[in-house]
């Protein structure tokens, strides 16, 4: 194994994937340069996982939490523990493509310090690969199983919260809150991440209840009252969304839950200038144009 690091930490929250995380670790540690760290969180941890680390992998960084914390607020306790001024994300099912990631990652940020997030080119099992190249296009919004980010723009926000189930929220949540505080967010075509999963646990009813109401979240914590009208028509489009995929199961359980969702997240509200929401759902039009 090659000693070259550079100053990037790697972080991956995980819930019951045990073996399956090592896998995405030995990837990393195939790079060249290396993260400097890794650390991991663990969801509702039953030991497995530690077990597996202690040989190979004994020097990665272990958290864990009793609680079920989701993947945002996994990342958000291994973010705490970074040492570095920048960290990349990993899915426990996603990993690098090319050798020099980390080294790529130093030079973007290095280049371009208007920007706080470097969403990865991603690519899915049974998808073609995506050639590669220095392209950058900006974005309203990245992909939580690869991007890289400058922690001292993180450390600005809220930041990610802990929602056991976070589509809809977790994400779109950062980027809003990133933009408001004028940072950038772009995808780097010359970091590329596999994902080694067909996405079929999106159908399950759980993740169609909770994409609903993380939505009414998102607005309820950032939207003022003016704007509400506006994130009222989102979440329909979801709910007609979910019903042309045929996603039905959960749809009026997500709806009567709404109000007492958000009310339990009531003391994090800090609402957003309704023009800068309007100039972000342009960005989200205009795939990452501004006029």
């Amino acid at each position: 194994m090659n000693d070259n690091t550079v100053a990037v930490s790697v972080v991956i929250p995980t819930y019951k994937r045990g073996r399956a995380v090592l896998n995405v670790l030995k990837r990393i540690n195939a790079c060249n340069p290396r993260p400097i760290e890794i650390i991991i969180h663990i969801d509702s941890s039953d030991g497995e996982l530690e077990s597996l680390l202690m040989g190979e992998f004994k020097k990665v960084k272990v958290l864990t939490s009793s609680d079920r914390l989701g993947p945002g607020g996994g990342r958000h306790k291994c973010f705490s523990q970074c040492t570095t001024p920048y960290a990349v994300s990993f899915d426990d099912d996603s990993f690098p493509v090319d050798a020099d990631f980390f080294k790529q990652v130093v030079r973007l940020f290095t280049e371009h310090d208007e920007v706080a997030i470097f969403g990865a080119s991603i690519w899915h099992r049974n998808q073609p690969e995506i050639p590669r190249s220095d392209g950058r296009i900006r974005v309203a919004n990245y992909i939580g199983c690869g991007f890289a980010i400058r922690l001292s723009a993180y450390w600005q926000l809220r930041g990610y919260l802990p929602l056991p189930i976070a589509y809809e929220m977790e994400e779109s949540d950062v980027s809003l809150q990133l933009f408001a505080r004028g940072w950038r967010v772009e995808t780097a075509k010359s970091l590329r991440v596999f994902h080694d999963t067909e996405l079929k646990h999106h159908d399950a009813p759980e993740i169609t209840i909770y994409s609903i109401m993380n939505i009414a979240l998102r607005v309820y914590l950032n939207y003022p009252i003016v704007g509400w009208g506006f994130g009222l028509l989102q979440i329909a489009n979801k709910i007609v969304d979910c019903v042309k995929r045929r996603r039905l199961s959960g749809i009026a359980f997500a709806i009567l839950h709404i109000p007492s969702y958000c009310f339990h997240y009531r003391r994090l509200r800090e609402p957003i200038e309704w023009r800068v929401i309007k100039r972000y759902a342009e960005l989200s039009r205009n795939g990452g144009v501004l006029e």
